[in-house]
């Protein structure tokens, strides 16, 4: 990833997007399993830079970072019915998904998938 100095005005370095899961009752053991599926799926698109999942009893974060938000939204489709799937698979319901620019990260020892 570029630091803020080499960006071009107004380009932004990453882009994430974030899904939040309700798991109810399920075990923290399946987000493991729907997150692996969820790498092996997306690392063949296109600007996808990484996969990131935090989990507590009831709720899963899902964060996968893009090159751009253009490169995201060109794979929006097909995303959105890959989760469908997953979620109806491990029965989970999606509470929300929103949009984010990355302005800052300091990740010691997995900043690699940032670039």
């Amino acid at each position: 990833m570029r630091t803020a100095s080499e960006l071009e005005e107004g380009e932004v370095g990453v882009y994430v997007n974030l899904t939040r899961v309700s798991t109810s009752d399920q075990p923290i053991e399946n987000a493991t399993i729907v997150g692996e599926e969820m790498v092996r799926w997306l690392r063949d698109i296109e600007g996808y830079r990484g996969f990131l999942m935090l989990s507590r009893e009831g709720t899963t974060l899902g964060l996968s970072f893009w090159e751009t938000r253009e490169m995201a939204e060109r794979h929006r489709v097909s995303r959105m019915q890959f989760i469908d799937r997953m979620t109806s698979a491990a029965n989970v319901q999606v509470e929300e998904m929103l949009d984010f620019d990355v302005t800052f990260a300091e990740l010691k020892g997995i900043t690699d998938f940032l670039g």
